[in-house]
């Protein structure tokens, strides 16, 4: 009897089609669990960043005043390393290169890092993994765990305990063309000092979702 050398075409074709059922059944749920995994390391950072402001609030007496979209990255930020950064500058006590800030004088902009973290406190250190990396459409910016820089960044600013419209913000920042609705940040506020959202990876205009640090 002559032995076998190899598989028949309908033996190939059979063991593929087994792969492309085993494949259609794992792949989603390692995406799901892919994306339950960055959802939660985005609101852990979201955490860490939220622990940095308080801790600025607990040196100076007062949240720092951030830039007035409300928005970590502004829009027209520049994403070269060596500019200004002001949510990151303020926190961080440095440039996103790890430069030095200017030396304060009497002219420096009262909003500047270099005037409001006048000890030059690093109330938390950045790393890479939290900026957009060179390949990105624009770099150098602060992101969450999806690689998306559209954060929006509220704060308490009448120290009341709870971030409400007209107080604290007039308008809510839009982040990836969309929204939160009454249902997520009621008229009534919500009880927290520093809050962060940001688009969900899978939500789009239509179909609005997000990540919010205090849900």
């Amino acid at each position: 009897m002559r032995n076998r050398g190899g598989f028949t075409l309908l033996e190939l074709l059979t063991v593929l089609a087994i792969i492309g059922i085993l494949a259609a059944l794992l792949f989603p749920g390692l995406r799901s669990a892919r994306m339950a995994a960055n959802k939660a390391a985005t609101k852990v950072r979201f955490g860490q960043w939220a622990a940095a402001l308080e801790s600025f609030r607990a040196e100076y007496g007062c949240y720092p005043v951030l830039h007035g979209s409300n928005l970590v990255n502004p829009p027209g930020q520049n994403t070269a390393p060596s500019t200004l950064h002001l949510f990151h500058d303020l926190l961080a006590a440095r440039r996103r290169d790890g430069s030095a800030l200017p030396e304060f004088s009497v002219g420096t902009n009262p909003q500047f890092p270099e005037a409001q973290n006048r000890r030059l406190i690093a109330f938390h250190s950045f790393s890479g993994a939290e900026l957009t990396g060179g390949d990105s459409p624009a770099p150098n910016l602060l992101r969450d765990a999806f690689d998306n820089p559209e954060i929006a960044v509220l704060v308490d600013r009448d120290l009341d305990g709870v971030i409400k419209a007209g107080a604290d913000f007039t308008a809510l920042p839009a982040v990836g063309g969309m929204t939160p609705s009454s249902a997520d940040i009621p008229a009534t506020g919500v009880r927290a000092g520093v809050i962060f959202y940001a688009p969900a990876p899978d939500a789009a205009p239509g179909t609005p979702g997000f990540i919010f640090s205090w849900k």
